[in-house]
Formats: structure tokens, sequence, C-alpha cells
């Protein structure tokens, strides 16, 4: 017999194996982030089970928008060899019906294969680059306090309805990570080593105060809108962003990946 459900929480260690496996995932140090995340709901980790053994699985992960609340979509996993026979489908369709019940219609997921999210009513709205950024070398070694972050960071999504906003909890989950934010004319830019993640500036710049090398990872359009200094080759997709149900384009930064 196949049921689909959230988890409990003695399967939480059969889940976390699972999800290991697939992704080639150190278990070890795995366990240590699977259970002190700041966003950790049991609630929110669903499983296709046939009889006791768990078959498929998926995490999914609150989000709010100007126009309203939707989910994002993680991890989807199956054994391997149970793949081919729908299993994810059976999984992603009932957990979209859920977060109709619950509202949340809308969904997102960030994924390398677009086909699996396609058969079952995702589209591709926009693609992750990873890219150079123009830098001019490193400004002053200065940071901004999260609470400086936050402010510049809530004006910003407020301005427009396709922007993410960050309730208390995801505000913990950004904190969370390690990154450092250097302030940059009015706004800032998040950097972890080697990556440009987040950039809120005013006036557009030819290079920016970063280190040589810098690349920036996120959305294509988040890019295009900020006018950050890309220097190579946009056109190769690191990963899709799929929607389902979502009205427009959402624009959010990669330090909010789920």
């Amino acid at each position: 017999m196949t049921e689909i459900r959230p988890i409990h929480n003695s399967e939480a260690d059969a889940f976390l194996d699972l999800l290991c496996e697939v992704f080639g995932l150190d278990s070890t140090r795995a366990r240590g982030i699977f259970f002190t995340e700041p966003l950790f709901d049991l609630s929110r980790k669903w499983a296709l089970f046939e009889g006791r053994e768990m078959i498929s699985i998926l995490t999914t992960t609150p989000l709010e928008f100007g126009w309203g609340h939707a989910f994002g979509i993680a991890g989807v996993a199956t054994q391997s060899n149970r793949r081919g026979e729908g299993h994810a489908s059976k999984l992603l369709n009932r957990v979209m019906a859920e977060g109709v019940h619950l509202g949340e219609p809308a969904a997102l997921l960030f994924a390398r294969d677009p086909a699996l999210y396609e058969r079952n009513g995702f589209e591709p709205v926009d693609q992750v680059v990873r890219c150079p950024v123009e830098a001019i070398g490193e400004g002053e070694a200065s940071s901004l306090e999260s609470d400086s972050i936050r402010r510049i960071y809530d004006a910003w999504a407020s301005e427009h309805p396709d922007r993410l906003r960050r309730g208390e909890q995801r505000w913990r989950y950004w904190n969370w990570h390690y990154r450092i934010c250097s302030p940059f004319q009015s706004g800032y830019l998040c950097t972890e080593p080697g990556l440009l993640r987040e950039a809120l500036y005013p006036d557009p710049v030819d290079a920016l105060p970063l280190t040589p090398g810098t690349e920036w990872f996120g959305l294509t359009s988040m890019a295009n809108q900020l006018q950050i200094p890309l220097t190579g080759d946009t056109s190769q997709s690191e990963l899709f962003l799929m929607a389902r149900n979502v009205p427009g384009v959402p624009q959010m930064f990669m330090t909010d990946q789920f």
C-alpha cells in the first residue's frame, strides 16, 4: 500500500540517510546541520512509503512574497533502484495539493534538469548563473550589523510584490550561515568565500570593491535588474528556477536558496 505524508520523528534518521545516499552527502556532517537549522520542521519533510519502506522524499519551506504565500521544494530524492516508476511525481502532486489546502498555492524549486518538474506543471522562469564580477579590490575592512542589513533589505523587498519577504524565521536562517556583509553606497554587498550572493545598492557601477576573481552566484534576472557588473558568459545555467502557480518572476537572492 502506498502512503504519502509528513514523516514522524522516529523516521527522521531514515529520511536523512536516503537524502545523503542520493545526493552523496557525508552523513555525519549532514546530521549536525539537518536537525539544527532554523527552518527544520518535521511537518514539512514528506515521504512516499510502500508499507513501511521509505521510497521517495522531499522537503518544503514556507515563502512569502508581496502577492502572497508560497513554498519552496528541495531535496527531492528517490531510492536509486525505484526511479522511473513515478514516485517523485506522486509525491510532488500530493504536496502541491496540501499547499493549496494550507493557503500556499504557489511553489518554487531549483533544478539541474527541468524535465521531471515540467511533467508536473512546473515551468522554468529564471536561471542561476555563476559568473565573474568586475572587481577593483576590496574596500575598507568593515561590516554591517544584521539590523542594518535587515532594514535595507526589508525596504527593498517592500517596493515590489515579486520580491521575497523575510519573516523572523527566515532572518534566523539567514543569520545562521556564515557570510560577510560590507557597506557599499547606501546598501551592502554580501559575500561568502569567492562568491557574491547578495547585493543591494542604488547606483550602477563599472566595478565592485571585491576580491578579484569573485563570482556572482544568483539569478540572471537579479543580476540584470541590479546591474551587477558581470564579465563572463551568463548563458550557462548552474540551476533552473522552476515555478508552479507563481504570478510573476520571483526576485530573490541565493542566500535564500531552499
